[in-house]
């Protein structure tokens, strides 16, 4: 499916945080992104997602699977985690699969577009974020920013016609509004209150 045809009605693209959420039963985001997943839904929008989150959805599942199996087993034993991690990956795909085959979610292309490295470097550079100290742990410090995968989905989405991301980096949050290239995007969190695209400001449009 190419970019073009999306155009007739609201677009909201799903990034690779937002897939594994809707994929792992355990992930803390998963009823955040239901919450949103059903919300576009009601609103009539056109869901999309691109090849690019489904390949970082893929490498998210089978670290924390792995990591997961390592935890319950309470040894660093390789026994079954190969298992566990196949049979995960397995699930996600269905799952992707399955929306996909009933018209629900969209695998969309950026036919004809040039990733333009150099603009995302500058966005990089542009865009430093910021250090912030996480509630309840202590003196550690982490960066908060929107990273080198993530201008890629901002790229994709500018370039199939999205209106929203979703997703679970509230660094994207910083760009919303804030960018000449990328700041019309809006951004909807799975941790934030539902925003107007979805939340009802205005309708998805026919199909």
């Amino acid at each position: 499916m190419t970019w073009a045809d999306s155009k007739a009605r609201t677009r909201v693209y799903l990034d690779s945080g937002v897939i594994v959420a809707l994929a792992l039963l355990c992930d803390m985001h998963r009823s955040g992104a239901s919450r949103i997943f059903d919300a576009a839904g009601k609103r009539g929008c056109k869901i999309v997602t691109s090849r690019l989150a489904i390949m970082e959805a893929v490498g998210v599942v089978r670290r924390r699977t792995a990591e997961s199996h390592r935890r319950r087993s309470g040894s660093g034993e390789m026994a079954g985690v190969e298992t566990h991690v196949r049979e995960a990956v397995s699930r996600m795909l269905v799952l992707v699969r399955g929306l996909e085959d009933a018209g629900i979610l969209h695998i969309v292309e950026a036919d004809g577009s040039t990733l333009d490295l150099f603009l995302l470097q500058r966005k990089v550079l542009e865009h430093v974020g910021r250090v912030i100290m996480p509630a309840g742990r202590g003196k550690r410090f982490r960066h908060r920013g929107v990273g080198s995968c993530g201008w890629l989905h901002f790229w994709l989405a500018k370039c199939i016609g999205a209106d929203v991301i979703c997703t679970t980096d509230m660094a994207f949050t910083d760009i919303a509004g804030n960018d000449d290239e990328f700041g019309h995007i809006e951004v909807q969190t799975t941790r934030g209150p539902l925003i107007g695209l979805l939340g009802g400001d205005r309708a998805g449009g026919a199909a």
